[in-house]
This record gives structure tokens, sequence and C-alpha cells, in this order.
């Protein structure tokens, strides 16, 4: 990393936290500042809905003699009991409250949960990944992994070799970006400088940026410095979605980044641009995405306000206590008057009896 704790402002993380329907909020300083990935969330993602139901539908097939048995098996009605885990006993015991797994409602609501089950898995895979990218970014080598995501740290080096980066090309990586003004913050996985005169594959990309020639940016040993997300896919073909884009735009237009293992906040690094790096275990496709003025003034920042208020003021827009009976709300009045008069000091004798 070339980016330096100085000069700097200081300033205290406590954190990240998630709230119950998992919207990520970052506390720096007095500040709560929603996620830019929470931001990009609220956008609907048709295709995810489409991949959940498909899920549970192969599900289905896969397991279609459990699927007949449980047809015929009476709910066994501790479907929904929650006797594992905090405050409960261990997954692998087994009590007279926990679900059968064999009933329909019991075998119902396991195939409702695939997609759940599913995206738990793929985020932990995507976390090791990430994980064994940041390491190589900030010494140089691959540290050691698991088995299971061997396919996709062989795709990352590959990578890497395409487009001739080092890890002194990684300006950051894995650091916080703030924006204070607009009230939201995010973890961004690298600012990376791409030299033309690497590789041709990096003379392309730098092209596509500058809108030179990619053959006379490598001549001229042009470079470009972007902002850039790690993306897992565990399909072999390549798919990009509108929601990624505003992601990168937020990180693109932070205020300020925070130093890693320090308290130091440095002016945001100027970027050329946005790119998608989707890794898959057949290989990696890297994609350029808008990030410019227009899309985090026309994308990002609406979906912003309306994440917000989906999150902070959303309940209450539906809630039956929002407009509230003019009866309850005398009721309230003359309770308070009671509640006033019960703790009104004893009159004294002299106001009870006033002297002659």
């Amino acid at each position: 990393m070339t980016v330096t704790a100085e000069p700097g402002t200081a300033s205290v993380f406590h954190g990240v936290i998630e709230d119950e329907s998992d919207n990520r909020w970052y506390l720096i300083d007095d500040l709560r500042l929603i996620s830019s990935s929470t931001v990009a969330s609220v956008i609907s993602k048709e295709a995810l809905v489409r991949w959940a139901a498909n899920l549970a539908a192969k599900a289905a097939f896969d397991e279609l003699p459990t699927v007949v048995v449980s047809s015929r098996v009476k709910p066994c009605g501790n479907t929904g009991s929650r006797c594992t885990g905090e405050g409960g006993h261990e997954p692998t015991t087994r009590c007279d409250r926990c679900p059968c797994r064999v009933c329909r409602a019991c075998v119902t609501a396991w195939l409702a949960r695939r997609h759940a089950e599913h995206s738990a898995r793929r985020a932990d895979e995507g976390t090791r990944i990430h994980d064994v990218a940041e390491w190589w970014a900030l010494h140089g080598e691959i540290k050691p992994y698991d088995d299971d995501i061997a396919p996709y740290i062989a795709s990352f080096e590959a990578w890497v070799a395409e487009y001739g980066l080092t890890p002194d090309d990684f300006l950051v990586s894995e650091v916080i970006v703030v924006n204070r003004t607009a009230g939201y913050a995010g973890t961004c996985d690298g600012i990376v400088i791409f030299h033309a005169d690497r590789s041709d594959a990096a003379a392309k990309l730098v092209a596509r940026v500058t809108g030179i020639p990619w053959k006379q940016c490598k001549k001229r040993g042009l470079t470009v410095t972007l902002v850039i997300d790690f993306k897992t896919r565990e399909g072999d073909e390549p798919k990009f979605y509108a929601p990624q884009a505003l992601q990168v735009t937020g990180y693109r237009h932070a205020e300020t980044l925070r130093i890693k293992g320090t308290d130091v906040e440095v002016p945001m690094i100027p970027t050329d641009g946005g790119l998608l790096v989707q890794i898959r275990p057949d290989g990696v496709t890297p994609r350029l995405v808008m990030t410019d003025d227009d899309t985090f003034q026309r994308g990002f920042l609406p979906a912003l306000a309306t994440a917000k208020w989906v999150i902070e003021d959303g309940p209450r827009a539906v809630s039956s206590r929002t407009f509230v009976m003019p009866e309850t709300i005398a009721a309230r009045r003359r309770k308070a008057a009671r509640e006033a008069a019960a703790e009104a000091p004893p009159a004294t004798e002299s106001a009870t009896h006033p002297a002659a």
C-alpha cells in the first residue's frame, strides 16, 4: 500500500453492526452511517427471486421421495421451534420441541430455506476468497487456503498475471470509505493502478477508460486508477447487475478513507472509474461500470434516501399506532393530568387557611 497515515484526520471507528433485517451500519465517531451495500440492496433483484425459487424447485425434485412421504405426515407443531442456538441446545442434540424434519410443514420450511443456506455458504466462501486476495495485495504472496476455494484462487492468480498487477499497484486494500455529508460508509476491496505497458489486456482496459487506442496507451505507458470490487460467482457464465454498479459508485464518491489498523482518515484518492472483478471457478471477468457524477446523483443518492426511509420510517408508515384515535389521545391527557396531580407536593397550611 502506498497510502500513508499522514497527513490525516483522527476519528474513532466503533465497528460495523447489522440489524434484524441484515441492514449494515458503520459506527464512526458519533455517527451511524448506512452501508453502501445496504443502499444498493434496496433495489429489487428479480434475478435473485428467480434463483431462490429455482433452488427450492430443484431441491424438491432431488428429494422427491422425501417430499412424497412428508405429504402424508401431519404437521408436528414444532416446525418453527427455536430450541437450538443461543439459549438452547446444540444442533446435534434432539429434544421434544425440535422440528421433526419429516412432516409436510417441516419439509416445506426446509425447501423454503434452501436459498438462505446456499447464500450463507457462498458468503463464507466469498469472505475467504477476499481474505486471500487482500493478503496477496498486502504481502505479495498467496496465504494458505481451503481446498474448496482453490479454483477461485487459481482464477485470481491468473487475473493478476494477465493484467501485470503487483501488490504495489494496490494503493489500498479492504479499506473503509466514508461520506459524512451524504451519510454512508462502506468497505472497498481496493483502489488499483492499471499500467497499459504491462500487458495487452491492461492496455485495452486503459483504452476503454481513456478513449485512446490501446496500442498508443501501451506505447505511451498510460495508467488509470480504478476503484475495484471483487464479486464471486459459482456459475460458469459472467453476470452483472445494476445495484453492483451503485455500490461501486458509493465507494468512488466517498469523501475520505480510513487507513487500516489506525484511526486516521485521509482524503479519498482521485480515481478514473470503477471496476467489478467477478471471480469464478472457470476464470475472471473484469467489467467497467458507470460510476460518474450523474450515476451518483441520479442513482446512488436517491437509492440512499429510499433505503433510509424504508429502514427508519417504513415500519411507521404502515403501523396501526401511527394514527391514534382522538379518544385515545384524550385518555392519555387525562392520565397524564392525574399522574401530575399525584406527584404534586401537598398544599401548605397557610395556603389552605390564609390568615385573616
